[in-house]
């Protein structure tokens, strides 16, 4: 999973008083939760260095992040880029749950 320092350099920050220090913590720590709830709890057990999942966490991190306060909406080629990561991951998860081989 992305560290604190990944998501400062993913969203461009080079600074971190303690407000940003507050947001990035908070959006990133939904990030990570909004990702283990959409492909489950068990995604960095059982593909701990798979990078969908650190992008899929970044984009959570960069839409909750960005669009904070605001009423803007996700561009549509990024709602189907997290829809097919997500479903990729839901599908490996569950066959290394059964025991097949990935």
């Amino acid at each position: 999973m992305p560290t604190y320092e990944d998501a400062l350099a993913h969203l461009g920050i080079d600074y971190d008083d303690d407000l940003i220090k507050r947001n990035v913590a908070h959006k990133l720590a939904a990030a990570i939760k909004a990702v283990r709830g959409a492909v489950g709890d068990d995604v960095e057990i059982l593909l701990p260095d798979d990078e969908r999942v650190r992008e899929l966490v970044l984009t959570f991190l960069d839409d909750l992040y960005s669009q904070r306060g605001t009423a803007a909406k996700v561009t549509g080629a990024t709602r189907r880029a997290v829809s097919t990561m997500v479903l990729q991951l839901q599908t490996e998860l569950q066959r290394l749950r059964e025991g097949e081989d990935v």
